[in-house]
């Protein structure tokens, strides 16, 4: 156990100090010694020990001081400090271990009372090892929320999307309400990250919420809160999610799908930071940004009477405006190689002409998480070669396909004209190429095993490479 473990033993008598020295050593231990409570912070951050042996009573620096200093440190704060002392009195005892010691054993000891001792301390050093590891993970991750949802990381190279990029700029370190507009898919919550990590908020909680996922007396619990026994279920008391997000940013997604009475709760959120949870009929107070998001128009809503005009002028002191995917094709290549480099492990895949043509014809109804499911469909169904062919294109970038041929196939039926024109495709493409099959399939956007099927479907002669 005590096998290449270093230990700090630390008292200004120097024949006490020997005599601990030797009992480490005998131990097992290795042995760095100090005469001074100076001399003992000097020599634990030049030698880093695992544990530290340190008497009280000591001239200058005493004990107590050094203890203070050495759990001060960012480093030396995560090695096992054990006092020795002589005193038996309980306030000096705990006065201590209100200096940050681990624990103490009392002069004199026995060698079995510190050997148990020094056990004890290296199972408290591996506590603070995980603990000192949970902590780079955790701070590693900050790092990487941060990375990843910083404005500058939403993909897209467009005029539209660098409006957006300066808007949020702008306004992510102000603690205003922002409205997002824009269509399914578009990233709205990825802009809502990014303002939250943008700003003075970012160490505290984002808390999301899709407001059409619920019925309405289910969201308003969910938002607010309840007491138990406010209604059947409610077996105990519930926090909000207004409460969660204290200090934090809540994101309202879809909240146009909110009926008027829980508009007029998040209004009053809005106005004073209260709100009271259902059943109960004191009020709390947060501290939340607000970020909403729709896809709905909210002045036709509050023309209809569905939404509240004090409300959407409360929300909308900053709108940003998402535009759809189809709007900004330009933005499509950055994307796709955006989300091919998230899947190149193993190797890049091979996207070919004209997997990348339909990809970029395509009008993308379900905006950019349409275009990120059909690559991750894309990349899936490949073979080991890991080309992109367009036959592996969703039926419904086939079917659009295919609906072009149509309207450029006005004679015959339409599965004649496809032939035929495919058949005219593969023939000019090999007479171009002299015969060589792999040029022309990556021409043609096809794999090479299929331009084989192809050349003996329809009988066509070619030299073989």
């Amino acid at each position: 156990m005590s096998q290449g473990l270093k230990v700090l033993a630390v008292d200004d008598n120097d024949e006490a100090l020997f005599a601990l020295e030797n009992l480490l050593k005998h131990y097992g231990y290795e042995v760095v010694t100090a005469g001074n409570g100076r001399e003992a912070i000097e020599k634990a951050r030049e030698e880093h020990p695992d544990i530290i042996l340190l008497d009280v009573v000591m001239p200058e620096i005493d004990g107590y001081q050094a203890t203070s200093i050495l759990k001060s440190d960012p480093v030396l704060k995560y090695t096992p400090l054990v006092l020795l002392t002589s005193k038996d009195d309980l306030d000096e005892v705990v006065y201590g271990f209100e200096q940050g010691a681990d624990d103490y054993i009392r002069k004199p000891f026995e060698g079995r009372e510190l050997l148990a001792r020094l056990k004890a301390a290296v199972r408290t050093q591996k506590l603070y090892q995980e603990l000192l590891r949970a902590q780079e993970t955790n701070e590693e991750l900050k790092k990487t929320l941060h990375e990843r949802y910083s404005f500058s990381h939403i993909i897209g190279g467009s005029s539209r999307m660098r409006q957006v990029y300066r808007l949020i700029e702008k306004v992510a370190a102000s603690s205003v309400p922002v409205l997002i507009h824009g269509e399914s898919g578009t990233g709205k919550e990825l802009v809502a990250r990014a303002l939250h990590f943008n700003s003075d908020r970012r160490d505290g909680p984002f808390v999301v919420q899709n407001c059409s996922a619920f019925q309405d007396h289910l969201l308003e619990s969910e938002l607010f809160g309840h007491v138990k026994g406010s209604f059947t279920g409610a077996v105990r008391d519930k926090p909000g999610l207004f409460q969660v997000a204290d200090g934090g940013t809540f994101f309202l997604d879809e909240l146009g799908e909110m009926t008027l009475p829980l508009q007029a709760k998040l209004l009053r959120v809005l106005q004073d930071g209260t709100f009271t949870p259902v059943g109960d009929t004191k009020p709390r107070k947060v501290n939340v940004r607000v970020i909403g998001a729709t896809h709905r128009s909210l002045p036709k809503m509050i023309e209809q009477g569905t939404f509240r005009e004090d409300l959407y002028y409360r929300l909308n002191v900053v709108t940003i405006d998402l535009p759809p995917l189809r709007e900004r094709p330009e933005d499509i290549p950055l994307l796709i190689e955006h989300f091919l480099e998230r899947k190149k492990e193993g190797g890049r895949y091979i996207l070919e002409k004209g997997t990348l043509k339909a990809l970029l014809e395509y009008q993308w109804p379900g905006n950019i998480r349409q275009l990120e499911n059909e690559m991750e469909r894309l990349c899936l169904m490949a073979d080991e070669d890991r080309r992109l062919t367009p036959e592996l294109l969703s039926p419904q970038l086939l079917a659009k396909q295919t609906s072009a041929l149509r309207a450029a196939a006005p004679n015959g039926t339409m599965k004649d004209e496809i032939e035929a024109l495919e058949c005219r495709l593969i023939t000019e493409t090999l007479r171009r190429t002299k015969g060589n099959k792999s040029e022309a399939a990556r021409e043609l956007g096809i794999s090479r095993s299929n331009l084989i099927s192809k050349v003996q479907q329809y009988r066509l002669e070619s030299d073989e490479e």
